[in-house]
């Protein structure tokens, strides 16, 4: 534009500040139409800024609301003149029916006849018109027109048309608008001041009850109305309708973005109070409760003040609103009610978080009920974005489930916010939205982050630098963030487009204006320059050391220290990767920071950082052979990871901690073996053992045995749930921290080390109630509940001199064994090679198991024989005394699915040959200290489960006889034999207590084992219909809960895979979690079960002969569960086919057959088993795969 033409527009727009009144205004703009044009609205809006940075922000806001009416007014004279003239014949028309007879039942009509022409184009031809009408009317004519466009004004308020777009209602509005502003062309102030102050007050309510996605300039339209009318209405003279403009003023800077948003809430609240002094819950009780439903939301927005106090005073507000809001007399006041309820109680801070959530949840859907879809979709959507932000914050509940809800009720909320009409509103949901893919744990992880990346970048189409600077450079923030965690497309793509975001974000995100907000980006962008591909490699590590250093003059101790242990743990990280400068030198620095870390990140108050960052501290160390500072860093690993609840996480953060904590408990064995403390390294191999099986009992609710008194065990369900609820609400509270929500400085500054004492007292608590309370009854259940150490001398105490202990453990790049003796450690460690043997050999091994069984049995006795020679077994032999005749095999990882004790010497015998008295298993040393605490004596009591009928699985062929031959052994009057359909699990329940007095309880059914969750490890009970699923299951979780087996010697399973543990090789947990550790701490001294599915004869035969055996020891001995069970392996692996054909043809045993086996059939494939096995000269049970897979675990 030339300089003279500019010079014009500034002119113009100092001439229309300088207007008076409307009529003024009119005939400037009516005299210039040459100059209004785009290019004099964009004068118009730099004109605004200037007088915004002047301070003068009332003159800004009535400029661009200017502007916008300009804009329209120029968009429609674009448009065709048949359009046009339309829309003015429309006009017409309705003001001649006005003129003649205002009556709504006239007028309305004509108006929902034309729905089609009440939008924005009808309020610009409208404002059009009456202005050059006015401009030239004589008196009467400028009276009539006034009259009948404030009576347009009030008829089309009013107007209730069904079924019309949201998009529709602000046209009336407008509309609505227009005709007063036409109005008060003859109700001036100096004329008709009351009636002027009214249409004032009318105007501004009208402005404030706009849906519009731009409320900036129609709530600073609003408030320019309502102050003009305190120039009439004051609190002497018309106290009611200062009063309302109180109200109007308190709801007005309540929603108020321009200007410092403390202040404006000070100013609501204000108003509000004020309005009180007139309005009564006797004299006015509907504007009474109007006012407290605006104080209420005062109270949930305030910044001064306590907090916990504001949200206090907000919900009486809200409580007290619903004395005249009822449900009845007004429902729609009652469903906002109730909205309002539930932001406050989604933001309390008093009582329970995990309860507050529940009320807002509940609140939000009593709304629900009168804002329907149909009748209020704008309010409705409102609320479904709120349940959307509570279920994505909710602690009850599963956590996959509850994220599923949220993105459901963002996506429903999107229907009708949308980004053409309500673009902020729009902005605000997809921003949400994005969050919850970015922490969504169902469907595939790469495509949550697609999904969003794609929300992030849809705020950015409202969210822009120049309107919304501030929320724009969060939305680049989290945008990086997506980037930099990133699965799909090129790994050194994203990390550049992560760069370019938190660049951006760093054009607002100043040191100056935003300190802490520049700081959090920084340090992105410190952990982003760490990783990245592209650039020098020296130059990205030193921009990261450089970022991180900056950071550090934001995030300082003393003001938030939890971000500046987070910044101290990634400046070690990159000192560890440091090119430039000496090695020694980057180390100890790296070392510095990760001790400066850990001052903050404790166990107690934050164990998941202080386990990666202790982990880090250990792993660093190392690198120069700082063992004590090693083990520093490990030691407190460990007592954070077992300090974590593993149920208060998502699934995939669960696995990352479990594959953490495998690597500090390798570290710090392999570390104290480096300073030659074998026994404290054998006693982290222990804690290593037992951590796991502890966390998972912690997620069910585990009681008790014996006689606790019901006050102990109503103590221990509370403090449960209140440490479950409290490590919820810490959760929840660092998930928060961690979304990008806007958080006020002292929100920030919010010591959170703090909020760890509580639930320190609660476990504090805890503990002491099952120390004094609970473990001089049940001496077991505090193994269940934490995990504790058990020094070498308490092994020690375990076993006789006669018996030796083999712990083994795979480490991190070597295979540990530990050999106890009374005597004292010995320790042994194979080379890394051997262990990369090892993991080679369990995957070829549990490959040829699952798809080819039959090569699997054949090749057996060679997989026996190369894990013999891989674990160097004669060479761990020469570490246990000559002396010795008794071992205790402790596996470790997947060595639980082998029988150790079978593999193969090179003198020929097998590993329990060696041991006269046996060679038997414990889990750990700690279950071996339990189970020696139960040891029980008699062996008179059967209770036996008999092929349960199942109709997804066929019975077991030799478990009628099996039974039969066991059950021979026992007093008829001491056996309890539950067979078929019976052989149930309510059944069980039934006969409890002759369960849990039995000696001996023997499965013969199907069992099996839940990799993925091995607490749905089960044996598997009746079923006859298949109606019961899953719970026709016996599971470990089950048996850790119900069963109490203290009279119990032994358990037995004669089922399919029934000793079968978590064990695959790239498992993220290397603890034992099985069937018989179950039962172990259920009570029972022994469990003797199967490695693997056996052979239904062989089986037959086995437990025949070892229950037969059984009976002719003294059962009370340590040991005699193993001994016998070594003993049939020997008698079943060295039985000939002439004994066997012996047994097969004998009169008794045919008779036998006959008794047992009802169905023929069965009887006949029973018959073709021995038959096969006799042609099987001369050892038919010779291979492995029939004798080895018998386990005896216990004592």
């Amino acid at each position: 534009m030339n300089e003279q033409r500019a010079q014009a527009y500034v002119n113009l727009i100092e001439q229309l500040l300088a207007c008076t009144d409307d009529e003024e205004l009119n005939n400037i703009l009516q005299a210039n139409q040459e100059l209004i044009d785009p290019e004099f609205l964009q004068v118009m809006e730099n004109y605004a800024m200037w007088l915004e940075e002047q301070g003068n922000n009332n003159p800004a806001a009535w400029l661009r609301n200017m502007a916008q009416q300009l804009g329209q007014y120029l968009n429609l004279q674009a448009r065709s003149i048949e359009k046009y003239q339309d829309y003015f014949n429309f006009l017409m028309e309705v003001l001649r029916k006005i003129w003649n007879d205002p009556s709504p039942h006239l007028i309305y009509p004509c108006l929902a006849q034309n729905l089609d022409k009440l939008d924005e184009n009808f309020a610009i031809v409208f404002h059009d018109w009456a202005r050059q009408a006015l401009a030239k009317a004589t008196t009467e004519q400028f009276y009539y027109i006034t009259r009948d466009a404030f009576n347009l004004s009030n008829l089309i308020r009013e107007f209730r048309p069904n079924n019309i777009t949201l998009k529709q209602k602000n046209a009336i509005k407008q509309i609505a608008i227009e005709g007063y502003e036409i109005a008060l062309f003859n109700l001036t102030f100096n004329a008709f001041p009351i009636e002027w102050a009214k249409t004032k007050q009318i105007i501004a309510s009208i402005y404030l009850d706009k849906i519009t996605g731009k409320k900036t300039n129609d709530v600073e339209q609003a408030i320019s109305c309502y102050k003009e009318t305190l120039k009439v209405f004051t609190e002497e003279k018309f106290a009611e309708d200062w009063a309302r403009t109180m109200i109007g003023l308190g709801l007005a800077y309540t929603n108020r973005t321009k200007g410092n948003r403390s202040e404006n809430l000070e100013l609501a609240f204000t108003y509000c109070m004020e309005a009180l002094k007139v309005y009564s819950f006797e004299a006015f009780p509907q504007e009474w409760a109007m006012t407290q439903n605006n104080l209420g939301n005062v109270y949930n927005n305030r910044i001064i003040g306590d907090k916990t106090e504001n949200l206090e005073g907000g919900i009486t507000a809200f409580t007290k609103a619903l004395k005249v809001y009822t449900f009845e007399n007004f429902p729609y006041e009652w469903a906002m009610i109730h909205n309002n309820l539930a932001n406050i109680y989604f933001n309390r801070i008093r009582g329970n978080k995990a309860d507050n959530l529940e009320t807002a949840i509940t609140s939000l859907k009593e709304s629900l009920k009168i804002w329907t879809f149909d009748a209020f979709p704008y309010e409705r959507s409102g609320v479904l974005s709120n349940l959307a932000n509570a279920y994505n914050n909710r602690i009850k509940g599963d956590k996959a489930e509850n994220l599923e809800q949220a993105i459901f009720y963002y996506q429903e909320a999107l229907q009708v916010r949308t980004f053409e009409i309500f673009s902020q509103d729009w902005a605000d949901i997809q921003h949400n939205l994005a969050t919850a893919y970015l922490y969504r744990i169902r469907g595939d992880k790469a495509e949550n982050l697609e999904q969003a990346i794609s929300a992030y970048k849809e705020v950015l189409k409202v969210r822009n630098f120049d309107d919304a600077p501030y929320e724009w450079a969060m939305t680049q923030n989290n945008l990086g963030n997506v980037y930099f965690n990133r699965i799909r497309g090129d790994k050194a793509d994203n990390l550049e487009m992560a760069i370019l975001a938190y660049t951006e974000a760093l054009k607002v995100r100043t040191f100056e204006a935003f300190p802490y907000e520049w700081a959090m980006t920084k340090h992105n962008l410190s952990g982003t320059y760490s990783d990245r591909i592209r650039g020098d490699k020296t130059e990205n590590l030193e921009n990261a050391i450089s970022f991180s250093t900056e950071v550090l003059k934001v995030y300082t101790f003393e003001d938030f220290p939890e971000n500046w242990a987070a910044t101290q743990n990634t400046l070690a990280i990159v000192y560890i990767k440091r090119i430039r400068g000496e090695r020694a030198n980057n180390l100890e620095n790296a070392i510095a920071a990760l001790n400066l870390s850990l001052e903050v990140y404790t166990p107690m108050a934050f164990p998941i950082n202080c386990l990666q960052t202790g982990r880090n501290l250990g792993n660093t160390a190392n690198l120069i052979e700082d063992w004590e500072t090693a083990i520093k860093g490990y030691n407190l690993a460990i007592k954070a990871v077992e300090n974590i609840r593993l149920q208060a996480l998502n699934p995939q953060r669960k696995q990352e901690i479990l594959s953490e904590a495998m690597d500090v408990y390798h570290g710090i064995v392999q570390c104290y073996l480096n300073l030659n403390q074998k026994d404290r390294a054998l006693e982290y191999v222990e804690r290593s053992k037992t951590r796991y099986l502890v966390q998972l009992l912690t997620e069910r609710d585990i009681y008790p045995k014996g006689n606790i008194p019901q006050t102990i065990i109503t103590e221990l369900d509370r403090l449960r749930r209140a440490i479950i609820g409290e490590e919820q609400r810490l959760a929840i509270q660092e998930q928060t921290r961690n979304q990008g929500e806007i958080l006020t400085l002292d929100q920030q500054r919010q010591p959170i080390l703090n909020d760890y004492t509580h639930l320190n007292q609660l476990k504090q608590e805890l503990n002491q109630l099952i120390a004094d309370e609970i473990t001089p009854i049940d001496r077991a259940f505090s193994l269940t509940q934490k995990v504790e150490s058990i020094p070498l001398s308490e092994i020690q105490s375990l076993i006789d001199q006669d018996t030796a202990i083999l712990e083994l453990y795979i480490a991190g790049d070597s295979i540990m064994a530990f050999v106890v003796t009374s005597q004292g450690l010995n320790v042994w460690q194979s080379s890394a090679e051997d262990r990369e043997k090892l993991i080679n050999f369990i995957k070829n091994y549990r490959d040829a198991y699952e798809n080819n069984k039959t090569a699997w049995i054949n090749n057996l006795n060679d997989y026996l024989n190369q894990l013999s020679e891989i674990l160097q077994i004669d060479e761990l032999l020469e570490l246990i005394p000559k002396s010795c005749s008794r071992l205790i095999l402790i596996p470790h990882w997947f060595l639980h699915i082998i029988p150790l004790h079978c593999l193969p010497l090179k003198n020929g015998q097998f590993l329990y040959q060696r041991f006269s008295n046996g060679v038997g298993y414990v889990p750990s040393c700690q279950l071996l200290k339990l189970v020696k605490l139960s040891q029980r004596d008699n062996f008179t009591r059967l209770f036996a489960i008999k092929n349960p009928t199942r109709k997804d699985l066929k019975p077991l062929l030799g478990a009628n006889l099996e039974i039969e031959r066991i059950s021979q052994g026992f007093a008829t009057e001491k056996t309890i034999i539950i067979g078929e359909s019976e052989a149930s699990e309510q059944t069980l329940e039934n006969r409890r207590q002759e369960l849990q007095a039995s000696h001996c309880l023997h499965f013969s059914c199907h069992g099996k084992f839940d990799n993925e969750s091995p607490r749905d490890s089960a044996l598997m009970l009746a079923d006859p219909d298949g109606n019961l699923g899953e719970s026709a299951n016996l599971t470990l979780a089950e048996v850790f809960e119900k069963f109490d087996l203290r009279e119990c010697r032994l358990v037995t399973f004669s089922a399919c895979e029934s000793g079968i543990i978590e064990s695959k090789a790239d498992s993220i947990s290397d603890e034992y979690v099985g069937l018989p550790s179950g039962f172990l701490f259920a009570g029972s001294s022994s469990v003797v079960s199967t490695l693997w599915t056996v052979d239904p004869l062989a089986t037959t035969l086995f437990m025949t002969k070892f229950y037969y055996s059984l009976k002719r020891i003294s059962i009370r001995d340590e040991g005699s569960i193993a001994i016998v069970l070594n003993h049939t392996q020997t008698w079943l692996r060295t039985l000939n086919s002439k004994k066997l054909a012996r047994i097969k043809d004998s009169q008794k045993f045919q008779q036998l057959l006959d008794r047992v086996f009802e169905n023929k059939r069965d009887r006949r494939k029973f018959q073709d088993l021995l038959e096969a096995a006799v042609k099987r000269q001369p050892y038919p049970f010779a291979n492995p795969y029939y004798w080895t897979a018998f386990i005896a675990t216990g004592v």
